[in-house]
């Protein structure tokens, strides 16, 4: 693919440079440390508002380290999923209203690698940030609970870091058929809740990519998961979907 790695330096070098590099790191970084000490907190302020009615009584168990992993967890497959979304929407759509498209293809570059180098950036981008941040989330979590084992966060982490890379993909789709970026978050957004109700079907969950979200809580509480099959399939469409938007960008007027 011609000057795609000329391109792909292109593309980490405006990360580096641009807010882009403060969104989603950023945010993981942010509930790296947060959600430990969230999740220390949490039963005071449950008990703390509970004892200002009166007559009722709620006892909540001492907070442990897995509980700082299971915040964490939570934060990335809700917020920042949200974000990758809002962020990766424009991947596409906002360099080609701008014009800025289509002055990068008159160079000899072809628009498979244009796409290809924008996917692998962004994937670069979300996967070195869920490193740092996951041993962030380690850190803090040793620092203010006893060290309880950290497999099973590394584990239930790098499921969902799979099921975010398939949104990143599915993202860059999205922002290749709407011309707007509003029109491919609104897409990206349909998409999540898609799978949302398809993952109301035990076999759907069980065999596709649907269950990798139900897959990372289970194997964060070391609770036996069907792995295999919510990650074979995630991989299958991260490269199906890459190449139709290949094909689709292909076929587009600029």
């Amino acid at each position: 693919m011609m000057g795609f790695t000329a391109f792909l330096g292109k593309e980490l070098q405006e990360i580096r440079r641009t807010w882009r590099i403060w969104v989603i790191p950023g945010m993981l970084l942010f509930f790296g440390i947060t959600s430990p000490i969230v999740a220390l907190v949490t039963p005071a302020l449950v008990e703390s508002l509970a004892g200002s009615q009166p007559g009722m009584v709620i006892q909540i168990p001492d907070p442990t380290g897995m509980d700082g992993y299971g915040q964490f967890l939570k934060n990335l497959s809700q917020l920042v999923t949200l974000a990758i979304i809002i962020a990766s929407a424009g991947l596409v759509s906002t360099e080609r209203s701008s014009g800025t498209a289509q002055l990068v293809l008159t160079k000899p570059i072809s628009r498979a690698a244009f796409l290809l180098a924008k996917l692998v950036a962004e994937l670069l981008l979300l996967a070195v940030s869920t490193v740092v941040a996951t041993a962030v989330c380690l850190g803090v979590s040793r620092l203010v609970f006893p060290p309880v084992a950290a497999g099973p966060l590394f584990a239930a982490i790098g499921i969902w870091l799979a099921s975010a890379m398939l949104l990143v993909t599915v993202m860059l789709l999205c922002s290749v058929v709407f011309s707007s970026r509003g029109g491919a978050a609104g897409a990206g957004l349909g998409f999540s809740f898609l799978a949302l109700l398809v993952s109301i079907w035990p076999p759907a969950v069980r065999y596709s990519f649907v269950g990798l979200g139900g897959a990372a809580a289970k194997v964060l509480g070391s609770q036996p998961a069907e792995v295999a099959w919510p990650l074979s399939t995630a991989l299958v469409a991260i490269l199906l979907v890459g190449y139709v938007a290949i094909r689709v960008f292909e076929r587009q007027e600029l």
